[in-house]
């Protein structure tokens, strides 16, 4: 199992202040630029009190269907009692993801991880799923997928089991604590300098899957291959039921789908066509977005 819920990580050093609003059927982030004293009306395009803009941002904003536009509506206003802002900030809009938005049919998925980031000039960009954006080069290390973008990690939301964000661990990056709205609530907060800077962080909240017994395959045979997902934090079963993909390098596989049972368990059948023994055969396991969950070595025999 994950730690679920809203998680601040503080210290990152980023001049961006931010309102976070996360229910089970959405999760929303709103973006300021903090003020320097004298600078936030000079640089702005006119003005507007916390509380008329909270208001506002009580709503969520889902233009379309909630098919993930960003709200520009405001941008560029100055508020000079934002909280957490002693001479105030510059709004610069706000994304939103909704569950049940429009969307394309492999965009949440079991095994996603959604991003919502913000550009160069710190604006708000739509959400997007990670795996899914950078599934063809596997690239899943943060800081690479950051360099192609050109992006910054906002509000990220680690999805292994697709469900409510209930379910999700999502996590905040700032500098300071963020705005609460509609009554979300932080779970945990940690500090960016704790953090490995090795683009690993994410994988502790995903799972993968090992063969549950050693298992050889008679040339021109065939052989079953019992499986288990296990969560990676902590290496416990992760007991859900998940659609995985399947790929060899050599042999045949009959059916290239398995899908686990309640518990994470499952088996394939595997072939050793045209292989002799002293042969291998490598399997991996794959979820829809992501490669190599599981690699599993068989010897031919």
């Amino acid at each position: 199992m994950i730690e679920t819920g809203l998680h601040v990580i503080y210290n990152t050093g980023t001049p961006l202040h931010y309102a976070v609003d996360v229910q089970d059927t959405y999760a929303g982030l709103a973006v300021f630029a903090c003020s320097e004293a004298g600078e936030g009306l000079r640089n702005s395009v006119g003005a507007m009190e916390w509380a008329e803009l909270s208001a506002e941002l009580a709503t969520p904003f889902d233009q379309d269907r909630g098919a993930g536009f960003v709200d520009m509506r405001g941008n560029g206003l100055f508020v000079p009692d934002l909280p957490g802002c002693p001479n105030g900030g510059i709004y610069k809009g706000r994304s939103y993801v909704f569950l049940d938005g429009m969307r394309g049919h492999d965009e949440i998925t079991d095994h996603a991880l959604i991003d919502i980031m913000t550009d160069a000039q710190g604006f708000p960009l739509p959400w997007r799923n990670r795996f899914a954006q950078s599934a063809r080069e596997k690239v899943d290390l943060s800081f690479r997928h950051r360099a192609r973008v050109q992006a910054a990690n906002a509000l990220v939301i680690f999805m292994p089991i697709k469900g409510p964000l209930s379910s999700a661990r999502i996590e905040i990056l700032c500098d300071q604590d963020p705005i609460l709205l509609n009554g979300t609530k932080v779970a945990g907060r940690i500090d960016d300098e704790t953090i490995p800077n090795d683009g690993q962080w994410f994988k502790q909240f995903y799972f993968h899957a090992v063969a549950t017994e050693t298992v050889t395959v008679p040339a021109e045979g065939r052989a079953h291959v019992p499986i288990a997902l296990s969560w990676n934090g902590n290496g416990t079963p992760c007991a859900h039921e998940l659609a995985l993909k399947l790929e060899s390098d050599a042999g045949y596989l009959p059916k290239r789908r398995l899908t686990t049972d309640a518990s994470g368990v499952g088996s394939f059948a595997v072939d050793a066509l045209g292989l002799s023994p002293g042969d291998q055969i490598a399997v991996k396991i794959n979820t829809e977005h992501y490669t190599a969950i599981g690699k599993i070595i068989l010897e031919v025999v």
